[in-house]
């Protein structure tokens, strides 16, 4: 069976002080891609319905076929018998016109002989009839057979075509889960040098995240990232350059204590999204990646990995999220053929 389709639920981008085009042009691509990815649940679902659907009918026309194969079959005998009857009454019908023709006025009973042939002569147009009955029946069954296996030929190659985009969608989420599997594992290479108290990398629905605590990137209440959290950035931005075919989404975090605005900030809003904006910018310094692959977002103190106000949960609510989601364009491409 299908594995799972990992669902693409990248929810609505807060931006916070963001201009509003920004904003609605990040929040309709990201309705975008849920949409796609709801389309692909419910095009794997449709696909499977549709392949039990087939593969009942193609069982259907199976037994149908077997049926008629076993009609044609006994009406063949059946006509071959009528016809080996007819054959021997016209012969029986034949010899007794020879003798009526051979025999003498005198030695034979003529109204018997014109009894016996006349009954004769209606046995043989009864059988006759019976055989050109058998025949159209026999030429009727042929039909049905014929037109049967034409159905059952349609049904299987159709379920055959079924079977192939099943397995080919099937083939393209295993190869995205693998890739993105890899990269889980190739960005933990890349960041063996930091201590799992600074990062975590893990996956949930299909999707890679490299969560990076507050006292790694920034200072409290700041949002320029340090030396230590710029090394860290850039061994990220090195993996991904080498994975086009990613999308990155960046998430700043904060958690429930409220923040006296200094400066130009006014609050936690502005706090997530300056610095996740501030990590965007180190991921694209010096680096191919292109700027149409990446997002970022500010979620405030909305999202907490904990809840609660213990120092512990404050701490590891303070984080930015560096969010990896595969492409979905094969898959799209694939459904279209269906379209």
């Amino acid at each position: 069976m299908i594995k799972k389709i990992y669902i693409l639920s990248i929810t609505a981008i807060l931006v916070g002080c963001v201009p509003l085009k920004q904003f609605e042009e990040v929040t309709a691509e990201n309705e975008q891609l849920e949409q796609t990815a709801e389309l692909a649940t419910k095009e794997n679902n449709a696909l499977k319905v549709q392949t039990d659907e087939l593969a009942a009918k193609l069982e259907h026309y199976q037994n149908k076929v077997e049926l008629l194969v076993q009609d044609t079959a006994r009406l063949a005998r059946q006509y071959k018998r009528l016809q080996y009857r007819y054959d021997d009454l016209n012969k029986n019908y034949a010899d007794v016109l020879n003798g009526l023709k051979t025999r003498s006025n005198s030695d034979v009973n003529n109204q018997k002989l014109l009894t016996y042939l006349q009954q004769l002569q209606e046995n043989l147009q009864k059988r006759e009839d019976e055989l050109v009955l058998a025949e159209q029946a026999l030429a009727q069954k042929q039909r049905s057979l014929e037109q049967a296996q034409r159905e059952l030929t349609e049904a299987e190659a159709q379920l055959r075509q079924q079977n192939q985009r099943l397995i080919e969608l099937e083939e393209l989420l295993t190869r995205k889960d693998e890739a993105m599997r890899t990269l889980k594992q190739t960005i933990n290479d890349a960041l063996t040098g930091f201590s799992g108290d600074e990062l975590q990398v893990h996956m949930k629905n299909g999707k890679v995240y490299v969560s990076l605590e507050e006292k790694l990137l920034f200072e409290s209440g700041k949002y320029t990232v340090n030396q230590h959290g710029v090394s860290a950035l850039q061994k990220i931005a090195g993996v991904l350059e080498q994975n086009n075919d990613v999308d990155i989404l960046v998430e700043g975090h904060t958690d429930n204590v409220p923040y006296n605005g200094r400066g130009d900030l006014k609050d936690n809003w502005d706090l997530s999204v300056k610095r996740a904006t501030s990590v965007v910018r180190i991921l694209l310094e010096n680096s191919s990646i292109s700027p149409r692959r990446i997002t970022a977002a500010g979620r405030s103190k909305y999202i907490p990995v904990l809840e609660g106000s213990t120092p512990a949960a404050l701490q590891k609510n303070r984080r930015t999220e560096v969010i990896l989601t595969p492409r979905w364009v094969e898959v799209l491409e694939l459904l279209e053929l269906d379209k």
